[in-house]
């Protein structure tokens, strides 16, 4: 078989070269007599680089090399070898990573922050589309919480707008670092060819080379120079955000010099190349295909070889083209698997006595994945994503990537592969998405399948559809399917369907046969399931409906008391809206049906007489509660995000017809601006009712306040929350209800108040209250003088505003000393002490 078999397959590969080469050949038959072909082509292409002669750097100002030619992680010129981590191996002189893993090594030893000036130099080759989530090719630094910090690193290509490549360079800035950076861009470097990049950092500006072109040069901030860098941390392939996946692919080499290159040098180490030994260097380690994942297409460049490549594949593989010639770079090589049989075996690449081996295993998968519907019904309109074998199509954030019949059969459901998500450690680790704008149609119904196997708790599959969806699953350790059907309203510009542990409890999935069909059954979906009404809520309620492959009208039908608008619905209802009003005086207690032939749908309906005054008790008479709609009737005069909403059915609120809901992530927040007053104490009391962790908290002040973990154990309990303003007031500010950073899956908020109680002369200044605080023997201590003997409480928080430690005391009048006794890690905290109402905070390192 040859490539005229798959047309597309050979014009994706030869095609743009081929609609090109007219426009550049007396450019490339110039460039072709010249030393800079590579120079010569971006200038024909209109790439601006600023070229330079070449000049040996030498060896004096080399202190760190990695070539890994012999094997092993050893630094060929000083003593920090490396040590390799996950899946992370040596293979082919390189650091394969295209699995997963990263290379540590001792960053102390290495002391970047005692160099006057630096140079780091990295030949890498990645795996198509990899690192485009802030992953890093290397990082110097530390860690705090979640964030990296005091750090300088390379990324081949980022999350942001166009995934640039980047160098960087950030201090001193502990709760937002990324917005400190000092740092050069380029274009996105994920492309599975062979590239070069330097960073170069002086006393004043900090400098990015690619592919040995000078890309550009940022002056450093103040607080950005090499002195702060930290030495907590070195890594290859891997950042110090915690939550950022590792960099997949190969690194060949990795250089720290203690001196700022010049362009010329650069140009130099460019010119001479990643390999001085005999190499063939391929974009993947492993191969799998099966019936819905059928071809490959990756690179195969060489250095030092003494003869043209053979190819060699086993019988049932066709691999183009067999032979490739020698010393070439970034040569391009399809593997075809066009049969059902089992396939165990390598693809060869042989010169000389210079052998590669990849492992290829190639299977049918049809025998395990039977679709909801047959495709001459419905075809799934997830057909580039089914075969869970690349992350080629797949967005997301946080750890996930594709795992393999070769590299993890036991975790495959069917065919050759599946996508893992979360680190295994932590919730919220992990997100699989799929951008939905050119998939989904607003007004329409859909039915959503996917295996997944999930370990240590839930997992749920999300659809932005206007309104969110989520399902949630807990498979103990098993595949199992998580299907449902759902309807969408009027989408917006960016619709996402995804599978994640956000605001669950699992910590790792598995996710295999992905399928999304327009639904073929009949179906009559109004966009809420239930609507009520009491004295203090409005009289009237919108709601819309979509019908799904019904052949007659709808007709709709009310209890006494209740009107609407319409009582005939066309069987194509798309987001057909209509009215539903309430008398006012009758009691209704009964359903809206929606009848179409034998399809019918019921929507509870509920007239309540009685006010939501007999089941709430103010707090205070004498003054005026800041929640003007305390019942939560309506969000109108509420803020937030996430899904939030207005529960009608009144057998899960607590008082009267409605209350807030959050189901999935969401904050429902009591907007309070102009209305909170500085130097006060304020109380608020509220219903909820809690699945997991929730928290009460108040914005706008500066520092974080908050109730934190509260869990109702999904039972109605009254929560108390007291906090006190400083001595100013932010815009906006309020006070907040919501499951971020916790495990919380279901909330529910009702007859919520929130009061002034008193105002106080002046919140106590931080220099008033505490004396000092330091660290000592790795506890935090807090030193202050007291009047009088009365109890004080300390509080530890993280700067993302996590509580990690909480102690009341009795403190005697005069010199007190107190150790804050919990082990915390290296970080930056803020430290709040209360006593007699009067808070203040203090930042501390430890």
């Amino acid at each position: 078989m040859d490539s005229s078999g798959f047309p597309e397959l050979r014009d994706e590969i030869y095609g743009s070269l081929t609609n090109q080469k007219n426009n550049y050949l007396p450019l490339i038959y110039y460039c072709m007599k010249k030393t800079y072909f590579f120079l010569c082509l971006l200038l024909g292409f209109g790439i601006s680089v600023h070229m330079s002669a070449q000049t040996d750097p030498g060896t004096t100002n080399l202190k760190h090399q990695w070539t890994f030619d012999d094997g092993t992680a050893k630094d060929v010129v000083g003593t920090a070898d490396g040590t390799l981590q996950g899946a992370a191996t040596l293979a082919n002189k390189a650091l394969v990573t295209a699995a997963g893993g990263y290379m540590t090594f001792d960053a102390t030893l290495i002391g970047i922050n005692t160099y006057a000036e630096a140079t780091m130099e990295v030949w890498f080759t990645s795996i198509v589309g990899a690192g485009k989530d802030f992953s890093m090719l290397s990082y110097l630094g530390n860690t705090t919480g979640t964030l990296g910090t005091d750090y300088w690193s390379i990324c081949p290509a980022r999350n942001d707008a166009g995934n640039p490549s980047r160098t960087a360079i950030s201090c001193l800035n502990s709760t937002s670092p990324w917005e400190t950076e000092t740092g050069v861009n380029s274009i996105t470097y994920a492309d599975a060819k062979l590239h070069h990049m330097v960073a170069t950092v002086n006393a004043t500006n900090i400098t990015f080379y690619v592919d040995g072109a000078n890309v550009g040069t940022a002056v450093l901030s103040a607080d950005n120079k090499l002195s702060n860098i930290g030495t907590q941390f070195a890594y290859l392939a891997k950042g110090g955000y915690t939550n950022d996946p590792t960099w997949k692919g190969s690194i060949h080499k990795y250089s720290i010099y203690d001196k700022a290159l010049t362009d010329d040098n650069v140009m130099y180490l460019f010119q001479k190349g990643a390999e001085a030994q005999a190499v063939i260097t391929t974009t993947i380690a492993s191969l799998a295909l099966d019936s819905n994942y059928p071809a490959e297409v990756f690179n195969v460049s060489s250095t030092n070889v003494s003869s043209n490549i053979t190819v060699t594949a086993p019988a049932g593989i066709t691999v183009l083209p067999t032979t490739i010639t020698a010393n070439e770079k970034d040569v391009q090589v399809t593997v075809i698997y066009p049969g059902t049989e089992a396939i165990d075996g390598n693809i060869t690449f042989t010169s000389g006595s210079t052998v590669v081996n990849i492992p290829i295993k190639a299977v049918s998968g049809v025998a395990c994945f039977t679709p909801i519907y047959p495709e001459t019904l419905a075809a799934n309109l997830l057909g580039d994503f089914k075969s869970c074998t690349s992350m080629a199509n797949f967005g997301g954030w946080g750890t996930r990537e594709a795992l393999t019949i070769v590299t993890d059969p036991t975790n495959v459901y069917c065919g050759a592969g599946s996508i893992k998500i979360g680190n295994g450690t932590s919730t919220g680790s992990g997100s699989l998405d799929i951008a939905m704008a050119s998939i989904l149609q607003s007004n329409t119904t859909y039915r959503v399948k996917v295996m997944i196997k999930t370990i240590g708790g839930t997992f749920h599959l999300g659809v932005d559809a206007a309104p969110n969806v989520e399902k949630s699953i807990d498979t103990n350790g098993e595949w199992m399917p998580l299907e449902f059907t759902f309807t969408t309203g009027t989408l917006s510009a960016t619709p996402v369907m995804y599978i994640n542990n956000y605001a669950t409890t699992g910590l790792l999935a598995y996710v295999d046969n992905y399928e999304l069909y327009l639904s073929q059954e009949q179906s009559i979906t109004p966009s809420i399931t239930a609507v009520s009404f009491d004295p203090e809520s409005s009289r009237s309620v919108q709601f819309s409906v979509i019908a799904s492959n019904l052949n007659s009208d709808i007709i709709l039908t009310a209890p006494a008391g209740i009107t609407l608008s319409k009582t005939t619905l066309p069987a194509t209802a798309a987001g057909d809206t209509l009215t539903v009003t309430y008398d006012g005086t009758t009691a209704v207690n009964g359903n809206i049906l929606l009848k179409c032939g034998s399809v019918e749908t019921n929507m509870v309906v509920k007239g309540l007489t009685t006010s939501n005054t007999t089941c709430m008790t103010p707090l205070y008479t004498d003054r005026p509660n800041l929640i003007v709609d305390p019942y939560l009737n309506s969000l109108s005069t509420f803020g937030g995000w996430g899904s939030k909403s207005i529960m009608y059915n009144t057998d899960s609120v607590y008082c009267g017809s409605r209350c807030g809901a959050i189901i999935g992530g969401a904050s429902i927040d009591a907007v309070l601006t102009d209305k909170l007053v500085p130097n006060s104490v304020y109380k608020s009391r509220a219903m909820i009712r809690t699945i997991g962790d929730f928290q009460l908290g108040v914005f706008g002040q500066g520092y974080p306040e908050f109730t934190d973990s509260i869990n109702t154990g999904g039972v109605w309990k009254e929560v108390i929350f007291e906090f006190t303003t400083g001595p100013t007031v932010g815009s906006p500010s309020g006070v907040y209800f919501n499951n971020y950073q916790r495990n919380g899956t279901r909330g529910y908020i009702d007859n919520w108040e929130i009061y002034r109680k008193d105002t106080v002369s002046a919140v106590v200044s931080v220099k008033d209250m505490f004396d000092n605080i330091y660290v000592q023997n790795g506890k935090i201590v807090a030193e202050f003088d007291m009047n009088q003997s009365s109890v004080a409480q300390l509080s530890v928080f993280t700067v993302q505003g996590a509580l990690v430690s909480d102690e009341k005391f009795t403190a005697l009048a005069g010199r007190n000393r107190k150790v804050i006794d919990a082990n915390l890690p290296s970080g930056m905290y803020i430290v709040r002490m209360t006593q007699n109402g009067q808070s203040s905070f203090r930042k501390v390192i430890k």
